[in-house]
């Protein structure tokens, strides 16, 4: 390799080139570690402009608390000291975290249990889970942001940008939220996040100021380092595993969905069937559709699981929700927020006042109210018959209406019943039968 050559690619890869003299990096580590009524009040701000944000679902509010954080200067300090073994820079950089990391959690945790707006948005869901990819970016930009801090110039686009990638201030908010809302989920996944985060971080400094050999304060002999290694060890091992894990649970699920969704585009939206929800979870292994306007026979549903295994779906279950009427009323809402044009906004207003219309006049509506009336109603069939000749002056189909009780009824209970039947299905010619016959009744129309 060319003299020339190497001599570029060595100054390209030592972190050393352009960095401050190495006393003075500690200096500015240590400054930046202080706790000062400064910090105190710049960390109240960034607690409570985060806590809005991620109440209000703001992504650039959120990035607004993240820039004015002083979260990283602890956690930073704690990776210079262990690497330079000073114990008492380490003793009062750990002092500051969790006293900066308390504050953070009590101002939160009075914001969100003081909101009105307690439903956790996807910025704070998005908080409960961490994986392996939160660490790896924990651990490049403890990398990124302790050599910017080494720099005299230069670090000033670094920083902010760190503070962002890394993200201390949401998990911290959102460890506020899940207790100020008494939902253990929030409170340890967040919590999880914010270990991971600063825990990786120092760890990323501390690999970083040992490369660039800054003054060490202590010279600990080989059982000392031992020591300190094993404990370091045994915190990455705790702190990965469970990290792994999740990482697998959302390769999986990601994987799902990908094949879920590339199965409904092609059997369900290519066919010209207009899906209105749809609800995939790797979790349960189930695909959950429902159809504008369109009611699949038996043999429909088994051609649409036979194509499941082409996606990569085998063990998946299809679960079609035949009649809109089945949907509540949270999911009417999400897929109307879900449609993009007017024509798509008017169908889907049109089938959900045909399901409620539906749901209205539905049998099992009806005898869910007719037990109201009568206790002694156990079940109701409605449906139409077509007569062969006309008689009585009926003509075409007529709506009949059986009534099955527990016991005969009376001729006045059978005719309560027959009014409010009348007036229920907005029908006056209407045919009846009671299973059991009612009692003595012999002027049954």
């Amino acid at each position: 390799m060319p003299k020339n050559l190497r001599g570029f690619l060595r100054k390209l890869v030592d972190l050393r080139e352009g960095a401050e003299d190495k006393k003075t990096i500690v200096e500015n580590v240590k400054d930046e570690s202080d706790f000062t009524a400064v910090r105190f009040w710049i960390l109240v701000s960034a607690v409570l402009v985060a806590s809005v944000g991620l109440n209000m679902n703001s992504v650039p509010v959120i990035i607004g608390a993240m820039l004015i954080s002083p979260l990283m200067g602890p956690i930073v300090s704690m990776g210079v000291a262990l690497s330079t073994y000073d114990w008492g820079l380490m003793r009062r950089s750990l002092r500051n975290f969790i006293i900066l990391t308390a504050i953070g959690v009590v101002m939160s945790t009075i914001y969100f249990a003081l909101s009105p707006i307690n439903n956790a948005q996807s910025e704070l869901l998005a908080r409960t889970q961490p994986t392996i990819f939160d660490i790896l970016i924990a651990i490049f930009g403890g990398v990124a942001g302790f050599i910017a801090v080494s720099r005299a110039r230069g670090g000033g686009t670094v920083i902010p940008g760190v503070a962002i990638a890394t993200a201390l201030m949401p998990p911290l908010c959102t460890i506020g939220y899940g207790v100020g809302t008494l939902q253990a989920k929030f409170f340890l996944g967040a919590s999880y996040l914010y270990l991971i985060n600063s825990i990786f971080i120092c760890l990323a400094v501390l690999v970083v100021a040992g490369y660039m050999k800054l003054p060490k304060r202590d010279y600990p002999d080989a059982e000392q380092k031992k020591k300190v290694n094993r404990v370091i060890s045994a915190v990455i091992i705790v702190m990965v595993l469970p990290a792994l894990y999740f990482a697998y649970t959302f390769v999986q699920q990601n994987n799902f969905n990908q094949n879920a969704n590339k199965y409904i585009a092609q059997e369900f939206e290519a066919a010209g069937h207009v899906v209105i929800y749809r609800d995939v979870s790797q979790r349960e292994n189930k695909i959950e559709l429902a159809v504008l306007g369109q009611r699949f026979t038996e043999s429909d549903i088994a051609v649409f699981n036979a194509k499941l295994p082409q996606y990569d779906l085998d063990s998946a279950n299809l679960v079609l929700r035949q009649d809109e009427f089945s949907l509540s009323e949270e999911e009417w809402e999400q897929i109307l927020l879900q449609v993009q044009s007017d024509d798509e906004k008017i169908a889907t207003l049109e089938a959900r006042a045909a399901s409620e219309r539906a749901s209205f006049m539905s049998p099992s509506k009806i005898l869910e109210e007719a037990k109201t009336i009568n206790s002694l109603v156990s079940d109701i069939a409605v449906g139409m018959l077509n007569y062969g000749s006309l008689e009585n002056e009926i003509t075409g189909p007529r709506q009949v209406v059986t009534v099955y009780t527990s016991e005969p009824l009376s001729n006045e209970a059978a005719e309560q019943l027959r009014s409010w039947l009348r007036t229920r299905l907005q029908e006056d010619q209407l045919a009846f039968y009671f299973i059991p016959e009612i009692a003595n009744d012999a002027t049954q129309p």
